[in-house]
């Protein structure tokens, strides 16, 4: 295991790591779109999507050069970590959480797999001293959710908390929003903070009623693949800070421009929406 005060020397010198391969996503491509989302007053969300071949000591390596110029950026750029790209190992998250809070980038453990979910909350259960400002991902679309937030908000972690499934209809649609409003009634005045992965602009507006009620700071994050007027219109409207999910490495799982063309994923935030972007938003 690296030492605290190594890990973050390296983070000082050590290059950002490039992915090989022509459609892989580069790093430099998503610090460029954070610069842009910036223009707009959004904040970023960044994620590293490994390739098939690489090993949890790869990632961990890619995710510490990564830091520096996280850092450096004036997007209030945050790192979302899968930690099961780390094989739950908890001596490389231990070095990637200490080099993260030397670096001053907040730091938010990512859903895993149903099966890895134990996982997941014992490695973030051990390691969340180690980190001033960490976070836990939550699907409000699984049972056993409720009961995670509540540890999670016992540990004081943030809560950045996602609707699943988006693209149902009937009784399953009001099922999810059913769930999605019971998690946000359970968090309520008890979680430091909430980030809503949400593009239902009526579940996103009842939310963060609900929580700025409790006196519970609240943002809402995008992801790029998914439909965003709705619930920018909502931002606008409610002084709402935006941050949006940009990712590096493999591509996402889409067809078309989004998954292979590294600027969509600045632009597929802005495009067809500019009139209900908020000027006065902040950072989340």
């Amino acid at each position: 295991m690296m030492p605290a005060l190594a890990a973050s020397a390296s983070v000082r010198t050590r290059p950002p790591v490039e992915v090989s391969g022509r459609s892989a996503i580069r790093f430099d491509e998503v610090l460029l779109a954070t610069e842009r989302l910036a223009r707009w007053r959004i904040g970023a969300t960044v994620t590293y999507r490994p390739l098939s071949d690489e090993s949890p000591r790869r990632v961990a390596q890619r995710l510490l050069a990564s830091l520096a110029p996280l850092s450096g950026l004036r997007a209030n750029a945050q790192l979302l970590v899968q930690v099961a790209a780390l094989g739950h190992d908890r001596g490389l998250l231990n070095e990637v959480l200490h080099a993260a809070g030397a670096a001053s980038v907040a730091v938010t453990l990512d859903m895993a797999a149903p099966e890895q979910s134990d996982a997941l909350l014992a490695c973030a259960t051990e390691l969340h001293p180690i980190h001033g400002d960490l976070g836990l991902t939550l699907s409000c679309d699984r049972a056993r959710s409720p009961v995670d937030a509540d540890t999670a908000c016992d540990m004081g972690l943030r809560l950045r908390l996602v609707q699943e499934r988006r693209h149902e209809t009937g009784a399953a649609r009001k099922a999810s929003a059913l769930a999605f409003a019971h998690m946000v009634e359970r968090v309520a005045g008890r979680a430091c903070h909430v980030t809503l992965v949400c593009h239902d602009p009526q579940i996103v507006t009842d939310s963060l009623e609900r929580l700025r009620a409790a006196g519970t700071p609240v943002a809402l994050e995008l992801l790029p693949e998914l439909p965003h007027q709705g619930v920018l219109w909502v931002a606008r409207t409610h002084h709402l800070p935006i941050r949006s999910c940009v990712s590096y490495g493999r591509p996402l799982p889409a067809e078309g421009a989004t998954a292979h063309s590294p600027r969509v994923l600045w632009w597929s935030t802005l495009s067809n929406s500019l009139g209900t972007l908020l000027p006065m938003a902040g950072h989340a």
